[in-house]
């Protein structure tokens, strides 16, 4: 009985040194510090931007019509061409209107003869009333037939300017400076008021329309700085302007549109092609800014990890800002001075011990 009571003894003394030294080998493995990189925080100024996507349109592109009906006899410009302002587009038959002003020249000619006659009878009709030498009828009918020829030979002299201006419109003119983008007649076709006959755009400023959202559209000015950036050319940032800022929402997206515009003095860029357009709305002082990667998304908020007096880790929950690139603001949890762990922050837990590495 006294051998099988010191065989249990025995046994009981080494399972409890076997769990004392699992326990104290875990207590090492849990100490041990872990790897991490830490940034101390910074403030600065954070630039805020509105960014949209749109294509690019001439500042003016309109269809030019007839104002005449005629034949059209030649086009002195084709898709591609640039025009000035006045040059000759279209040339349309002008032998019906020459006609036509040639017989209203001849009408007021022949009435401007009468008139001329009418103002001498009444002239001397008015040297011989006072003498008595003529009756007041004779005068009353000179002096109508005179005011009766004035009459006329301004009416004749309207119908000639009517004349001469629809003759002058057989000769389609560009209204501004800029480029053919469509021909739409050919020689011998007939046209009729009102037809187009080809398209114009200014190009030498381009507009983008973009559409932008209500919680950036408050916050937009005419006079914050606008970058655009084209697909065609994207190491090219080109300088814009905002033109026009919508003031009624769009009922679909519930969006607003806003038009931006820029200089194109070399006609490189063409229209529909894509713009990317940036808008500085403001910008933010002393921003708390921290890289979008230390920030861990847990199911009901966000937190980072930093590092206190101690080396000991620390989780705090922060509210998030604007982004800008890789990094993004933080509105509350941080304060300048932190220092933030900015990788290895998902193998920790609040009170790890841990060693900073480069």
């Amino acid at each position: 009985m006294s051998n099988h009571f010191f065989i249990s003894m025995v046994l009981g003394g080494l399972i409890l040194l076997a769990g004392c030294g699992a326990s104290d080998e875990n207590k090492a493995v849990e100490t041990i510090p872990r790897p991490v990189r830490v940034e101390m925080i910074m403030n600065r100024d954070l630039p805020v931007f509105v960014r949209s996507v749109g294509r690019l349109v001439p500042n003016r592109d309109v269809l030019v019509s007839a104002q005449v009906t005629g034949i059209v006899m030649q086009f002195k410009a084709d898709v591609g061409a640039k025009v000035v302002s006045g040059e000759a587009l279209v040339k349309l038959d002008p032998t019906d209107y020459t006609l036509a002003l040639n017989e209203s020249n001849a009408n007021l000619q022949s009435a401007q003869a009468r008139l001329s006659a009418a103002e001498h009878s009444f002239e001397r009709a008015r040297r011989l009333l006072p003498e008595k030498a003529i009756s007041l009828e004779l005068f009353d009918a000179a002096e109508a037939e005179y005011r009766s020829s004035q009459a006329l030979v301004s009416q004749l002299t309207t119908a000639v300017d009517m004349a001469r201006q629809r003759l002058n419109k057989t000769v389609i003119c560009a209204p501004f400076d800029g480029h053919v983008t469509r021909r739409l007649v050919e020689l011998g076709q007939n046209v009729a008021v009102g037809d187009p006959v080809m398209g114009i755009a200014d190009m030498q400023t381009m507009r983008v329309r973009i559409h932008i959202n209500e919680h950036d559209y408050v916050h937009l000015d005419k006079d914050d700085p606008v970058t655009v950036t084209v697909e065609a050319y994207p190491e090219t940032d080109i300088p814009g302007r905002v033109d026009k800022i919508g003031i009624q929402a769009d009922a679909r997206t519930n969006t607003f549109e806003v038009e931006i515009l820029l200089d194109n003095p070399q006609f490189i860029f063409k229209a529909g092609l894509t713009a990317r357009v940036s808008i500085r709305t403001e910008i933010i002082p002393d921003a708390v800014m921290i890289p979008q990667d230390s920030v861990l998304f847990r199911e009901d908020r966000k937190e980072v990890f930093v590092i206190e007096q101690g080396g000991k880790a620390a989780v705090r929950e922060v509210k998030l800002g604007h982004t800008d690139g890789s990094a993004i603001r933080i509105l509350q949890g941080l304060s300048t001075g932190d220092n933030l762990v900015v990788t290895g922050a998902q193998y920790l837990k609040p009170g790890d011990a841990v060693t900073v590495t480069p």
